[in-house]
């Protein structure tokens, strides 16, 4: 059976129901209505009624969606996300959860093969990349989901990103005389790289303090 609405005061006429105050009997079509009976609320005329859907009628069921797949990571991103999670447990003052992502990080780390032929070129390429296509499309996820922490986390890459893209230009114009007598220092929590003869005092992307910086062997 159907349902019909009233555009004048909002009454919906239920065919199930009929209309006990104008004595329509429960089961009574819309179109078997006598011609002039008229809305029990507002007194409009059937003219002025109009067929809601059937929800239930609408509804399609939804296809079966298959498990999502584990993506296939490498060693290095294994690494990252174990270092990212390590980073998150101290946060949340679990020293127990971060001391084994922090072994299998370093575990994951030492076991890549050491990289060879370096381009500064193609490592530059890659940061452009990111800081043009890849972090903007994830700040309009993270703007579409609400997720204020992603884009926190992704205002912190962009900064660090742009400083990595400097450090990059000044190498391909000063090469090895960047880091001559100086020292290497990296943010542990952001990754913000640093190149003088001390640490800044904070981090200028997310302030931690001095003494939690890394210095970054050869």
């Amino acid at each position: 059976m159907k349902k019909y609405l009233c555009t004048v005061c909002g009454h919906v006429y239920d065919e199930d129901a009929g209309d006990e105050k104008n004595h329509i009997a429960k089961q009574t079509a819309f179109g078997d209505l006598p011609e002039k009976w008229t809305c029990p609320v507002c007194g409009a005329f059937r003219s002025k009624f109009r067929e809601l859907p059937d929800v239930h009628a609408a509804e399609t069921p939804k296809p079966k969606q298959d498990p999502p797949k584990i993506p296939d990571l490498t060693r290095l991103k294994q690494s990252i996300i174990c270092s990212s999670l390590a980073r998150g447990c101290e946060k949340q003052y679990k020293p127990d959860s971060a001391a084994i992502f922090t072994s299998l990080a370093k575990e994951l780390k030492e076991s890549l093969p050491k990289a060879e032929n370096v381009s500064f070129t193609a490592l530059q390429k890659g940061v452009e990349h990111d800081i043009a296509s890849l972090i903007p499309t994830a700040k309009k996820v993270a703007e579409n989901h609400y997720d204020r922490g992603a884009l926190r986390a992704l205002t912190w890459a962009e900064k660090v990103s742009r400083i990595q893209h400097s450090l990059l230009e000044r190498h391909a114009a000063e090469g090895p005389n960047l880091i001559r007598d100086k020292t290497v220092y990296l943010c542990p929590v952001c990754g913000f790289i640093f190149i003088d003869t001390h640490a800044p005092s904070k981090c200028p992307v997310c302030s931690v303090p001095d003494w939690k910086f890394e210095i970054v062997e050869d």
